[in-house]
């Protein structure tokens, strides 16, 4: 995919009182939920046409291996294929497919017992799973793994290490792998920074197939300034030298999430505080060769439930999905922006009423079209699984519904969404046959595209 992972209305989150949408029975374009395999650790991933992936391992982390399979266009789930990297250790991961289906699959190799950690990646695609994976020793430790893949099959893996009994004035580097079918990985440093907490790397491409790598930086985790990162490709397996903005000049950003525009430019989506505390969502955005605009707030209110989720496309549409307190409990609100960069009102997504709101997610497809997943519950009803979806790049999200339970299913609860460029996708969760008890049983359920 071609994004990785602004002139707006600011809008205070307490003053949202609206009439939430009807739910219909089912939602629409949800398969019922088959059974999956349990996996200790893992993700899935989407291209177009029902050509879904996975990647995950069982165990301990010391003992994980890496395995791959493919995801059936009805849900089902493919034969398993082990990823050969030459040894155990599963833990920091990443996976990413483009709209062929061409995948880059990679992972920190942790033994948990104070030695150096590498990082394995693999390419292939959903029809020739890859068998091994080419591995890259770092003398070091492995805080964070981060995967994008280009339209053209150029894929980056992006990775954040720091030296065995690190401080905070020891160095930290930040290191990329890329690789191409039929050639050898291209290793680059694209930068190295001490004296400062490094985190929530990411990578993506423009529509020239360069690689843009970001990361957040903060002197300290409760204090700013929050400074920003970014490293821009200028050719395969090559950067420029990385660029520090200050964004944010009193307070980090906290659970920064950038994305990268088909024409380079990024927006940026962070949170100045966290649940149970007071939502205050910001961004900023930058275009190519530019600096970043003034932080503005897009979301400041009182306390939600859980942190919110983002979502772009590589035309610049974008979508926040956010709790707010609502009475005993909360509930889900969403905001959405088009690619001409003017922001919505925002505007109740779920039930009204004292809720629980399980992690929302949240996408946007390559036309537009938004898709909300969340868990939910209230004192009269069980958790279940509700969907929305926006039918044109133009439509909030509507009506929500739930998703199909399978029966016996009494529970469901933590939903994720992988979506594609084409509206369609996989949601998975786990339920309990039990009316209470631990929910343990996993299901995957695909999602149809909007005719």
């Amino acid at each position: 995919m071609r994004f990785h992972r602004l002139k707006t209305i600011a809008v205070a989150a307490g003053a949202l009182g609206l009439t939430a949408p009807a739910a219909h029975a089912a939602a629409p374009g949800w398969s019922t939920p088959h059974t999956a395999s349990a996996v200790t650790a893992g993700t899935y991933a989407a291209a177009p046409n029902g050509q879904g992936v996975q990647l995950f391992a069982n165990g301990g982390v010391p003992q994980r291996t890496a395995q791959l399979r493919a995801i059936k266009t009805d849900a089902t789930q493919g034969t398993a294929v082990g990823v050969n990297s030459g040894g155990p250790g599963f833990d920091r991961f990443g996976l990413s497919v483009n709209n062929s289906a061409r995948l880059v699959a990679a992972w920190s190799m942790d033994l948990e017992n104070a030695t150096p950690v590498s990082v394995a990646a693999a390419i292939g695609s959903r029809t020739s799973l890859p068998r091994t994976a080419a591995v890259f020793a770092t003398g070091a430790l492995v805080d964070e793994v981060a995967t994008a893949i280009d339209d053209d099959g150029t894929a980056v893996v992006a990775w954040i290490q720091t030296p065995l009994g690190a401080t905070t004035a020891s160095a930290t580097t930040i290191r990329t792998a890329t690789l191409r079918s039929g050639q050898a990985p291209v290793l680059a440093t694209v930068a190295t920074r001490a004296g400062a907490f490094v985190n929530d790397l990411g990578v993506g491409f423009d529509n020239d197939a360069h690689a843009v790598v970001t990361w957040a930086v903060a002197p300290d985790e409760n204090t700013g300034p929050g400074i920003i990162g970014v490293a821009r490709g200028t050719g395969p397996g090559t950067f420029s030298p990385a660029v520090e903005s200050t964004v944010e000049p009193t307070a980090p950003l906290v659970d920064l999430r950038a994305f990268v525009t088909s024409d380079g430019s990024l927006l940026l989506f962070w949170s100045n505080g966290a649940a149970p505390g007071a939502l205050n969502v910001r961004y900023s955005q930058a275009a190519a060769g530019s600096g970043f605009a003034a932080p503005r707030t897009l979301i400041g209110g009182p306390a939600g439930s859980g942190r919110p989720a983002y979502a772009a496309n590589a035309a610049g549409r974008a979508a926040v999905l956010f709790p707010v307190a609502s009475g005993s409990g909360t509930s889900l609100r969403a905001i959405l922006r088009n690619s001409s960069g003017t922001w919505g009102s925002a505007r109740q997504v779920g039930p009204s009423g004292a809720r629980t709101i399980g992690l929302p997610s949240v996408g946007v497809d390559g036309r537009g079209r938004v898709v909300a997943l969340w868990g939910d519950s209230s004192s009269s009803t069980a958790p279940r699984i509700l969907a929305a979806r926006s039918s044109s790049s133009t439509n909030p999200l509507n009506t929500y519904n739930q998703v199909s339970q399978r029966s016996g299913d009494r529970r469901c609860t933590n939903p994720t969404l992988a979506l594609s460029s084409s509206g369609d996708g996989l949601g998975s969760w786990v339920c309990s046959t039990a009316s209470s008890g631990s929910i343990t049983g996993p299901r995957l359920a695909r999602l149809t595209a909007p005719s």
